[in-house]
């Protein structure tokens, strides 16, 4: 008879033993507690929780046919008392009791795994009203329209998309059904993140939404509120620093996606980036409680995360933004297939012309889309050419520049004044780590 029950020291039996009563404790305990509260008399408590998980390891110590039968007579008991139950309360207890005994079985072969599945059961179990609160109250029927869709892409289409480049090392359809999936999960989370937060962080909230989609376009709508009397120059050029913060997190994003190596180096002066623009963002956004536009309905107006890019949207409040779907599909086809043109076109620069034709190519590039220059870059090879490294910081110095421009030329001067120095600064910043790491 071949049985682990024998071959096993005693320590070892031991620490498995403990293990399974120690997860059926756990599960019991959260099972009873909700027993209690609900006043009603139940499938199973504490000790029928913990001895199914002492069965379980019990059964598949003796032998792997004694485990499975002890399992179809847990599955039995566990489906006699759901039909014997006078009203329909549900069959969480049954199937929670079918898994304690095999997460009491795996403790015979893998107890951080076992254990690790207790923890997440009891989470489960005790998430029954705030799961229940979302998924009945809080999710819309858009929000789970979209959300399946979504899920559809990474699951079932990008699996079955072939991943070779069609071009040299641009044009591969994985790699922009990725890029195109990865636009509408960032649109999707700054949808989530906005029903969150609370109204008076909607102006920097829509800022960073907007700014996943355009930055560009951000600053250019802030600037024209300002223009038109609308807004507030500081506090809108703070909005529109925080449009950046987007800018160079959807750089991180891209770059995580074709180069770990890439990714290490941009992180931290990114990051650093990041923290320069969020420092200042706030500081000038803070203004806002104290002008005219601290009324909700008077919130500056900015271009949606679901509007074509570059078109300035002055009649959609920023409450409102993302109010019917999580994210825009046409917006994020355009985007993948802008900087996948923008890719191609700066890789066929570089083989016309050389590292000249890269830099050249990358500094046009970055003066519209900087995602799709450094998306390109990146993939000519590793951080010891130094010459990828170079374009890489013309591109993100070319890129500042554009939105400094941008900003004089649709807010006037005051805005222009608050918006470009930070701008300046920060790039700056990342270009002197850039440097430094490399």
């Amino acid at each position: 008879m071949n049985s682990l029950l024998i071959s096993l020291s005693f320590q070892h039996l031991l620490s498995i033993m403990g293990a399974a009563l120690g997860c059926g404790l756990l599960i019991g305990l959260e099972r009873q507690r909700n027993n209690n509260q609900v006043k009603e008399q139940s499938f199973a408590g504490l000790r029928s929780f913990s001895i199914c998980a002492l069965l379980g390891a019990l059964c598949f110590l003796i032998h792997l046919s004694v485990g499975i039968v002890g399992a179809c007579a847990i599955i039995a008991f566990s489906i006699y008392g759901l039909f014997k139950q006078k009203q329909d309360i549900g069959s969480t207890t049954e199937l929670a009791f079918v898994m304690t005994y095999f997460i009491g079985a795996l403790c015979v072969y893998q107890i951080p795994l076992a254990a690790g599945l207790a923890v997440v059961l009891t989470l489960i179990l005790m998430g029954k009203p705030y799961l229940h609160g979302i998924a009945g109250n809080w999710i819309k029927d858009y929000e789970l329209r979209d959300g399946l869709f979504l899920l559809a892409l990474l699951l079932i289409a990008l699996p079955l998309m072939p991943n070779k480049p069609l071009w040299g090392a641009v044009l591969n359809p994985y790699v922009i059904l990725k890029l195109l999936i990865l636009i509408l999960v960032v649109q999707s989370v700054a949808h989530i993140a906005k029903r969150l937060l609370s109204r008076n962080k909607a102006l920097i909230l829509s800022a960073v939404a907007s700014g996943f989609v355009s930055s560009t376009a951000t600053i250019a709508s802030l600037g024209m509120e300002v223009r038109q009397g609308h807004g507030d120059a500081k506090s809108n050029a703070g909005a529109g620093l925080f449009s950046c913060v987007a800018t160079l997190l959807q750089l991180l994003i891209i770059v995580a996606g074709l180069s770990l190596e890439w990714f290490t180096l941009l992180l931290l002066p990114c990051l650093l980036g990041i923290t320069i623009l969020m420092i200042a963002g706030y500081i000038y956004v803070s203004n806002l409680k104290k002008s005219n536009f601290s009324n909700s309905t008077d919130l500056p107006k900015i271009a949606a995360p679901n509007t074509p890019d570059l078109v300035l949207q002055n009649d959609i409040d920023a409450e409102s933004i993302n109010d019917t779907r999580m994210f825009s599909l046409k917006q994020a086809a355009i985007i993948a297939i802008s900087l996948t043109l923008i890719q191609a076109a700066v890789y066929g620069l570089n083989l016309l012309l050389g590292d000249s034709g890269l830099i050249i190519g990358t500094l046009l590039a970055s003066l519209f889309e900087v995602h799709a220059a450094m998306a390109t870059v990146v993939m000519q090879g590793s951080i010891e050419n130094m010459t990828l490294v170079y374009a890489v910081m013309i591109g993100l110095a070319a890129h500042a520049c554009s939105k400094c421009i941008n900003a004089w030329m649709t807010g006037g001067t005051a805005y222009f004044l608050y918006f470009a120095p930070i701008q300046i600064l920060h790039i700056t910043c990342v270009i002197a780590a850039i440097i430094y790491w490399v």
